[in-house]
């Protein structure tokens, strides 16, 4: 899989740009603050959906304007698709209105549209992935799963629904401890939910464990293990295979006091957390700040196989601002992987990196500048 074209309208710095890129490493070079990151970032909208960066959709729209479209041109094993993204800011109080549409064809459920296009993506501020909070965390979890199981995508919007719903009753049931029966109707609902996506992470952490533990050793020559460990309400270490319904009706019960009490709902998947064990110690509480970085990039070098064995493609892997961070073993060692594996790859940096490669016929250099790209090479 790889990304042919991109074609940018008043999105963030670009007003208006059209672009083919390699089929292999693309080098995005150029100062700071020039729009290179913004490449990254429209290109991972459109593996997931939505923004990376901002909470705010309307954020991303060049200032002056009250839209931005984004719109790209997949080539897969079989074949072409052009997949597009369409925010009209209506108006400064609301949320503004958001079009999809693949070959043209509009897309009423973002579930359709995720898988199309799959990215991994590695930014600076990925490093809260170790050292952030457990949103952090999940979000690496449901991103993933969503991008090669879109359904996965329409469950977790299904529980935050449930979820929403039921801390709504739980607010109105503080000190009516009568209502129990009203609320006992949404705990089938939200325990099955609840279920459905612990099941389904379980199973993506299994896969993903063994691919991180041999790209930790692989960059730092055999002298890192790095483990995962979901943990249940942030506190129970669960694997797949144990029983999670029973785990959850027993957690459920014990809160179901403090739940009435508080007017939140105390547990599930929402509250749920990875733990990073490195060499046998907290990677979060001890680890020092390199070895976060190259955990993290374990981890992103992990996703890409965990893609290709989901859908069968590489995805496009996308490296903000990263080379410079590592030292010349690592980076190496990076360089040798997006080498063997022939996958599509985004760099971002501030100076030319070619002579990095061995094969630069592959190698397309873009700079950048106030929101236009030229061709260095090709």
């Amino acid at each position: 899989m790889y990304l042919e074209k991109i074609s940018l309208i008043n999105y963030r710095n670009y007003e208006s740009l059209s672009k083919n890129f390699s089929a292999q490493i693309n080098l995005l070079v150029g100062a700071n603050a020039q729009g290179k990151t913004n490449i990254l970032e429209a290109i991972y909208y459109l593996a997931i959906g939505k923004a990376y960066r901002s909470a705010r959709e309307n954020q991303l729209i060049k200032w002056g304007n009250q839209h931005f479209k984004i719109s790209g041109e997949i080539k897969n094993k079989i074949s072409r698709s052009n997949l597009e993204i369409i925010f009209q800011n209506e108006n400064q109080f609301n949320k503004g209105n958001k079009e999809i549409k693949i070959n043209g064809i509009k897309i009423r459920r973002m579930a359709d549209f995720l898988g199309n296009l799959t990215a991994v993506l590695f930014a600076p501020e990925d490093l809260n992935i170790v050292k952030g909070s457990p949103l952090e965390r999940r979000k690496l979890l449901d991103n993933d799963i969503s991008q090669v199981n879109p359904g996965y995508f329409s469950q977790l919007q299904k529980y935050q629904k449930i979820l929403n719903q039921r801390n709504h009753l739980l607010k109105r049931m503080i000190g009516r401890e009568k209502a129990l029966a009203e609320l006992e109707i949404w705990n089938m609902q939200f325990l099955n939910m609840c279920e459905k996506i612990i099941q389904k992470r379980l199973q993506v952490v299994e896969k993903l464990t063994p691919l991180t533990r041999l790209m930790q050793r692989k960059l730092t020559g055999g002298q890192e293990n790095l483990e995962f460990k979901y943990l249940f309400n942030r506190q129970q270490e669960i694997k797949n295979g144990y029983p999670i319904r029973d785990i959850l009706i027993t957690e459920m019960e014990k809160v179901q006091k403090e739940e009435l009490l508080r007017g939140i709902t105390l547990c599930g998947p929402h509250r749920d957390d990875l733990l990073f064990i490195l060499n046998g110690i907290n990677l979060k509480s001890y680890g020092s700040q390199g070895q976060h970085r190259t955990a993290v990039l374990a981890i992103k070098l992990a996703e890409l196989e965990f893609f290709k064995g989901e859908s069968g493609e590489y995805p496009l892997l996308l490296l903000d601002d990263v080379l410079s961070e590592l030292d010349q073993e690592r980076r190496a060692c990076l360089i040798k992987i997006i080498e063997d594996k022939l996958i599509q790859c985004f760099i971002t940096t501030t100076e030319d990196v070619q002579f990095l490669w061995k094969n630069k016929k592959n190698i397309a250099s873009f700079y950048v500048e106030k929101g236009s790209l030229s061709l260095l090479n090709r």
